[in-house]
């Protein structure tokens, strides 16, 4: 226990101040003082070296005992294994719920399509499109794609490339700027010879990617 007393940090500083205490008393022939001094240092060294003691007992029968972990299915089995004692293991089962992913806010693209719509005009005024559909009678002459597209990045060229019976047919590029919604759009003249499936493919020039494509039809009337 003497030794364990010495560890402790406070041990050396109250030791030199009770000599202190002691070496004024007998000095300023204080000798009822030193008594009580030297009662309170052996009550302190005592009750020191008992909680240094239990303290480190704890310490080694904590050493003395592992915890394990095991997973089985969905079941999380923690074991306290006491290892001065083998044959004697406690287990408890902590049953792990399942919990279904809650559904994130799908996150904003940097680049992205609002809206892609073919229509018969536009209003320039407005930036409007006019009856917006999918299918056009090639006495109309002309149809209009208009898109919407979010861009968080610098400004950039969207390519409109519009296919006739799957045969590429030509490329119209448009410069957009950063927007949350910065509307276009691109005409094309239809001849009667033209009649049929088309598809415009929305296309970032930097990139090369798809943004968006749609379909539409020009009907004979």
């Amino acid at each position: 226990m003497i030794d364990r007393l010495i560890d402790d940090p406070a041990f050396l500083p109250i030791t030199i101040t009770l000599l202190i205490l002691v070496i004024v008393a007998i000095w300023q022939k204080l000798d009822r003082f030193i008594l009580p001094l030297v009662i309170m240092y052996v009550v302190y060294a005592v009750i020191t070296g008992i909680s240094i003691t239990e303290d480190n007992d704890i310490i080694k029968s904590a050493e003395l005992v592992q915890s394990k972990i095991e997973i089985n299915g969905d079941s999380i089995i923690l074991k306290i294994v006491d290892e001065t004692s083998l044959s004697d293991t406690v287990s408890i089962e902590v049953e792990e719920q399942k919990v279904d992913t809650i559904d994130e806010e799908p996150v904003q693209l940097e680049l992205g399509v609002n809206s892609l719509l073919m229509c018969e005009s536009m209003i320039d005024s407005l930036r409007k499109p006019v009856n917006a559909r999918r299918e056009f009678p090639v006495t109309l002459s002309r149809v209009y794609c208009y898109s919407g597209i979010r861009n968080a990045l610098s400004e950039r060229t969207i390519l409109y490339e519009w296919y006739f019976q799957d045969n590429y047919i030509d490329t119209i590029p448009i410069k957009i700027g950063r927007s949350v919604h910065w509307r276009s759009w691109t005409y094309k003249t239809i001849t009667d010879a033209q009649i049929g499936e088309w598809f415009v493919v929305l296309r970032d020039e930097i990139s090369n990617t798809a943004l968006d494509t749609i379909h539409f039809t020009i009907i004979d009337e």
